[in-house]
């Protein structure tokens, strides 16, 4: 008995003993690979990140600072286009300035990740909440790029918004859907910002790559309907509160909230048929290649994806993040994303843009 036992902690001991060499040959843990991250990135000093200049995003980015004080944060602030192509002058001068992009999917996957600029982003991710995807919406980790590696979605807003109606000239409930419009009842009496208009693509995009909508729907709504344009949003609400035209396609529902405060007779117009878009707006991330700050950045990385650093951005930017594990009371219940439910993600569809032009172009030459 005695000789059984022996040899019993005999083969425990070498059990253990075998444990911890795998242990030591995994590496450190994450606490310890943190603890040395954050060591060198405050070492470092400073974290460059080009972003959105556009308030409140700027200071969404910008709070990271009040977390990490050791950690100067250099913030260099512009149009997503400008930044663009700052960078690639940058590096065409051999130049290698940035560490992060925070903005619009457009720069970061059409020019920095088409360039192969951009880092795989999950190689940066240490904290194990970070590191989780079940935190998310749809329990995993959202991209716009094609490879879904580089540019993380951060934030999305739910919409099946189609604009506004003259509630003295719409009857309630008598457009439930898209197709709806094609009425010829309401030929000549739509008006819209013009989708050759920059920076309203995205819209069209959605309706393009709609299973529920597609080309057929666009090509009828721009080439049949007779719809009238304008560059002023001022301009659209007073025709549809005066009834000159009873429907304003993508209206801005802020415009409409403050139009229905002044008693104005205009409602906002929802599909209740066709899938709605997922928009995430300014909330992409993505990490450079050759970094000048590497270990800072991937501390800012963690700390944005993580609980605190999106809880910052949802309360400052005001848009809802994609975590679900944070406090969403600062968020309109009906642009929250349920799960189990699909959504047209717009920035996973650039590629669409190039041919929704052409269409326009064709529709309205």
């Amino acid at each position: 008995m005695r000789k059984f036992a022996l040899n019993l902690w005999t083969q425990l001991f070498a059990t253990l003993v075998l444990a911890s060499t795998f242990a030591k040959a995994e590496g450190p843990s994450w606490q310890a690979e943190w603890e040395k991250t954050l060591s060198a990135a405050e070492t470092e000093g400073t974290v460059t990140v080009y972003g959105q200049a556009r308030h409140p995003v700027s200071a969404a980015i910008q709070a990271f600072t009040k977390f990490h004080p050791k950690i100067k944060l250099n913030f260099i602030g512009a149009p997503g286009s400008e930044l663009g192509q700052r960078i690639m002058a940058e590096k065409r001068a051999g130049k290698h300035l940035v560490d992060i992009a925070i903005g619009g999917s457009g720069t970061q996957v059409q020019v920095y990740h088409k360039a192969g600029l951009l880092e795989p982003l999950r190689a940066t991710f240490i904290l194990p909440e970070v590191r989780d995807e079940t935190a998310w919406w749809g329990k995993k980790h959202h991209y716009a790029d094609p490879e879904r590696r580089h540019v993380f979605i951060m934030e999305g807003s739910v919409t099946t918004r189609m604009g506004a109606y003259n509630s003295e000239l719409v009857k309630v409930g008598e457009i439930k859907s898209w197709w709806d419009l094609l009425d010829p009842k309401w030929k000549s009496k739509i008006v819209m910002t013009s989708p050759k208009v920059s920076g309203n693509i995205q819209s069209w995009v959605f309706i393009y790559v709609s299973p529920d909508l597609g080309p057929k729907f666009l090509s009828k709504l721009l080439g049949e309907m007779d719809v009238a344009f304008s560059a002023s949003e001022r301009q659209m609400m007073d025709w549809l509160a005066t009834g000159r035209y009873p429907i304003h396609l993508m209206a801005k529902p802020d415009n409409v909230q403050k139009a229905k405060e002044q008693a104005l007779p205009v409602e906002l117009l929802f599909s209740e048929k066709e899938a709605g878009s997922l928009s995430s707006g300014s909330g992409h991330i993505s990490f450079f290649k050759d970094a000048p700050h590497p270990n800072a950045a991937k501390v800012y990385v963690n700390w944005m994806l993580s609980k605190e650093g999106q809880l910052m951005w949802q309360k400052i930017a005001g848009d809802n993040s994609l975590r679900m594990d944070i406090p969403k009371s600062m968020v309109n219940e009906s642009e929250l994303p349920r799960e189990g439910k699909q959504y047209i993600i717009t920035s996973q569809h650039l590629d669409a843009v190039k041919p929704v032009r052409e269409l326009i172009n064709r529709l309205l030459p």
